[in-house]
């Protein structure tokens, strides 16, 4: 009984991190860095033309105004980070990344 006891214990100190870290896991954060094709400000939408590889991806999020930099224009190269909804792409974080000029 007494070995029973403890290796219930054993087990229980064993596994009861996994339990928890399982619990404890967000929706998987995606992110993405490109160049700000459109922004639409009255939907709230923002194409950004991402390199994957030698082909280019068109991806559409939407982007809270609290995410996105005010001055953020077509041309500009971004890091975003996003999650999915049921909806789409949600934008969390939209930084804007300086390019040396050539």
């Amino acid at each position: 009984m007494r070995m029973t006891a403890w290796t219930a214990a054993l087990v229980a100190t064993l596994l009861l991190p996994l339990a928890v870290s399982a619990a404890a896991q967000a929706a998987p954060a995606y992110t993405y860095q490109g160049t700000v094709h459109t922004l639409d400000t009255t939907t709230g939408t923002l194409e950004l033309i991402t390199g994957v590889g030698m082909s280019l991806r068109l991806v559409t999020m939407t982007a809270p105004p609290a995410a996105a930099p005010a001055n953020l224009k077509p041309g500009d190269v971004v890091r975003a980070e996003c999650r999915r909804t049921d909806t789409g792409l949600v934008a969390d974080r939209i930084v804007k990344i300086e390019v040396p000029a050539p």
